[in-house]
């Protein structure tokens, strides 16, 4: 319910609903909650302010060192794109720019590390499929040998995943990893990782910029962007705790 409601076009209309039943008994504070109502909805629909939320909560992982060595390379399961992408065995291919395994595969390949854990369990989008044995089955056409890749196939949350693959680490003497996941995502998933004891060297594939056209007009797909990262940051938030 409260993931609902973070959702600005959710909060929006519940503002405005209940600006509208207030009013009949109260117009000055009806009309107030009506105008917040709007106001809100019209802020978060407007890519200016989006981006500088995205931006401010991106600029909360930790810092990278120049040049990162670790002990292994983690990649956290999600969104890695259609399959056919990873057909032509190219990490480096335009349309694999912004995937997290093909950067995974990339820093592997500069010989950052010589593991790679893959951490991502069944999901809904999958079908049941583990997102590890997804991510395995395209590195393998990147390259990379299975003998160099470790899964974690069961976690279903970021916690899961810090959780089970310090897990890992600590039985293989891991102590530094190179963490990829998306950079929305990753101020949170290096925290949690780092709260199970493992130095964090944190990448994220570049972001692909969404045409919005000027960045003062609102759109409803610039909404429901700043709702992925309103719940990404409270999420964020309630990780400190």
């Amino acid at each position: 319910m409260l993931s609902w409601l973070i959702d600005p076009l959710h909060t929006a209309v519940c503002v405005l609903a209940l600006g509208a039943v207030v009013w009949r008994w109260r117009r000055r504070l009806g009309m107030g909650l009506i105008a917040t109502g709007l106001g809100w909805g019209l802020l978060w629909s407007l890519p200016v302010a989006s981006e500088a939320l995205r931006e401010s909560l991106i600029r909360q992982r930790p810092s990278l060192p120049q040049s990162p060595r670790a002990d292994a390379i983690v990649v956290l399961g999600g969104a890695i794109g259609p399959v056919r992408y990873f057909d032509q065995g190219d990490a480096d291919a335009p349309a694999l720019a912004g995937n997290r395994v093909a950067l995974a595969a990339r820093v592997w390949r500069e010989q950052r590390a010589t593991s790679i854990l893959l951490s991502g369990g069944p999901a809904a989008r999958t079908r049941g499929v583990a997102e590890a044995r997804i991510m395995a089955a395209a590195l393998r056409k990147l390259g990379v040998p299975e003998r160099a890749m470790v899964l974690e196939d069961r976690s279903t949350s970021t916690r899961d995943n810090a959780r089970d693959s310090a897990a890992i680490a600590r039985q293989r003497g891991w102590r530094r990893v190179v963490l990829i996941t998306s950079s929305l995502h990753l101020p949170r998933a290096a925290r949690l990782f780092e709260r199970e004891g493992l130095q964090v060297l944190p990448m994220a594939p570049p972001e692909p910029r969404i045409a919005t056209g000027s960045a003062w007009r609102p759109s409803l797909q610039t909404a429901r962007r700043s709702g992925e990262t309103l719940k990404e940051y409270a999420l964020f938030v309630l990780s400190a705790i």
